[in-house]
Order: C-alpha cells, then structure tokens, then sequence
C-alpha cells in the first residue's frame, strides 16, 4: 500500500483524474456509497483500465475488512468493473502497480469468496434490487473467477447477445451477435452441476449457484451457453465458447 502523500499518486491516471479528491474522503468514512460510486465511475470510465486502479486497490481492500456486511457487498460490487478491465489489459508482472494490484485483488478475492459463501449476506442481496444483485455477481466473478469473462460480461450489459469468432485462421468465420436465449445452432450448452455452497473450484458451477440463490433466472439461463461449445458453421471447427468471444475482441483490437 503506498502512502496517498508519495509523488506516484500525481502521476496516476483515472478517467477524471478525480482520484486523489475521491479515496482519502472514502478512507475515512466520508459519504461513504456516493464517494464509492465516483470512484468506481473514476476507475472503470467505458470499461477502460486506468492505472491508478492498481494503487487504489489494497485502499479499498483495506477498507472492506472494516465495513459492515450491507457495505460490503457495495464496495465489493461497485470494485468489480475496475478490475475486469484489468483482465483484457493485462499489467505486466514484476513492477510496482502489478505488486499493488495484486496485493489489492488477493485481499478482496478472499473476501468476496467468504461473502458468496455467507448466507447473511445472500439474504441481504436478495433483499436488494436486481441490479446490486447482479453488480455484485459480476464482481465476484472478476475478483474470484476469470476477469476476462466478467469483462466480456460488463461489456454486453445483459443483453445476452455475444459475439464469436472461429479460431481457424484458414475460415474467418465470425458473428457480431449470437443471442443465447434463442439458442443458437452452433451453440452447443454444457450441464452444469449443483453447488454445495463454499466450493470455487468450477466457475461455472459456484457462479451459477450463486445467481440460483439469488433468483436471478435469466442470467442463469445464459451460463450453459456461456460455458458451453462452440462449433464453426463453415469448417466445423469446434471450442470452448468463451475462447470464441475472447477470439472476436482480440482480432478486433
């Protein structure tokens, strides 16, 4: 955790630069959602990595340890979008705002994973609107699970529409908008099985667990797909969904 008076944090960049305004007023209890929320908007402006999210990320870890369950789960849910978008940008190991980060994300991925575990706290987001439950899904995705995918997942917004693309690169085939809940041919659903509860070993599994205590149907129904095989139209080519997506967005970038 590096000291908010160290010359770095001038040098940092977020999408208003509002940063430095933002985190100590969180720090000390300060209007505590309100702060949250421009901070989290300061970080994860259109889903860009801002590198300040690196040295915010042990603050807000912090933070968490110290907070009621109820505001728990907002900064666990309002942190979500900052570190997805890591997971397509990718900091390179072995420097300062890596350590940072991932002295930040160990500490919150310990904590989501307790807080999906802690029935208070189920019973708690689905007392809430649906769309703190499914910040909250998606964060945990992100800070437990494969960033990537909950980036993706940010990125669509919930309309269940993916893009895919073949990874032959002798075909080109590629789709803009495959809707799963039309099922798509060349979609191919996997059987996901129950969850007791406390496991994370099997995204899937814990995920779809998670959105089934929850009440959060169509989403649900979206994971089999989701996590499911794809296969190429024209040259038969056959893969793993989420590699097809990640497929689209990298040829595209």
């Amino acid at each position: 955790m590096i000291p908010l008076d160290a010359p770095v944090w001038g040098q940092l960049s977020s999408a208003g630069g509002d940063v430095r305004a933002l985190l100590p007023k969180l720090v000390r209890g300060e209007d505590f959602r309100a702060n949250l929320a421009l901070l989290s908007e300061d970080l994860s402006h259109q889903l860009s990595f801002y590198n300040a999210t690196a040295y915010v990320l042990p603050y807000l870890a912090d933070l968490c340890t110290k907070l009621p369950l109820e505001d728990k789960l907002y900064l666990i849910a309002y942190t979500g979008p900052a570190v997805a978008a890591e997971g397509v940008a990718s900091l390179p190991p072995d420097n300062e705002p890596y350590r940072e980060f991932q002295e930040g994300l160990i500490s919150l991925r310990r904590q989501a994973a307790a807080l999906v575990a802690d029935g208070a706290a189920l019973e708690l987001l689905r007392a809430s609107g649906l769309e703190l439950r499914q910040m909250f899904t998606l964060a945990a995705l992100a800070l437990i699970g494969d960033r990537r995918h909950a980036f993706y997942l940010y990125l669509q917004a919930g309309c269940w529409e993916f893009p895919a693309a073949c990874p032959n690169e002798d075909c080109g085939w590629n789709d803009e908008t495959l809707p799963l809940e039309e099922e798509p041919e060349c979609l191919t659903p996997v059987s996901i099985g129950a969850w007791d509860g406390t496991s994370l070993d099997h995204e899937a599994v814990w995920l779809n667990g998670l959105l089934t205590a929850m009440g959060d149907e169509e989403f649900s129904a979206c994971l089999p797909y989701l996590y499911g095989q794809c296969t190429c139209p024209e040259c038969g080519e056959r893969g793993p969904f989420w590699d097809w997506i990640h497929r689209f967005f990298e040829g595209e970038n």
